[in-house]
């Protein structure tokens, strides 16, 4: 009890740096939907956007909280910040690399769904960084979502914008349960130690 109150600052800061990526994400994947169908992709990117909000706020009521609870560190809080730092790292290399690639080539039907390879290969080593399960099962769909998407790029009497919108619709779906999850598995960790609601006690502790 004592070193996790000690650690509640970095604690915090782990939860909302989770919901940043994805509050980002979700909106970028979302969009593509819409030039597949545009009215009932319309639809889907604004419910994905106000989720994005919500993830965005939370977020960033976290971080403005732990700036005024204690913030100690310990060996598991480096190993986890150097490890997301390599992960985070190369996924962006590959990821810049890949669109700057296909780009030149004129492969632009192959970007998203490369993108979203790149994405659910960087959770497989994620369980190893935090000691979880659940980045496997995202990994997993966002491969599948991915082979979907290199199956739809490679038919050629297949439109460009179903193949984003198909893969763009997937990939929103996994970082926006991904968010949930964030969420939720907050709320689990911190009500087991004092039962506070985000706001309701500025001064004790958050509930995310």
């Amino acid at each position: 009890m004592d070193d996790f109150n000690a650690r509640v600052g970095p604690i915090v800061r782990g939860i909302a740096s989770g919901l940043i990526p994805m509050a980002v994400f979700t909106p970028v994947y979302a969009i593509w939907p819409v030039l597949a169908w545009p009215v009932p992709g319309a639809f889907f990117f604004v419910a994905a956007l106000g989720w994005s909000v919500f993830l965005a706020v939370r977020a960033a009521k976290l971080i403005k909280f732990a700036g005024g609870v204690s913030n100690e560190t310990n060996a598991y809080d480096a190993r986890i910040s150097k490890g997301m730092t390599i992960v985070s790292s190369i996924q962006g290399a590959l990821i810049v690399t890949s669109v700057v690639v296909l780009a030149l080539f004129g492969q632009y039907v192959w970007i998203l769904p490369v993108v979203v390879l790149i994405v659910g290969l960087h959770f497989f080593p994620m369980p190893a960084i935090f000691g979880r399960t659940i980045d496997y099962y995202l990994g997993g769909f966002m491969l599948i979502i991915a082979g979907t998407g290199f199956y739809l790029a490679s038919q050629s009497g297949i439109d460009w914008q179903v193949t984003s919108g198909v893969t763009g619709f997937g990939a929103a779906l996994v970082t926006s349960a991904f968010g949930l999850y964030i969420v939720r598995a907050g709320n689990t960790a911190l009500t087991r130690t004092v039962n506070c609601k985000l706001d309701s006690c500025p001064g004790r502790f958050v509930r995310v």
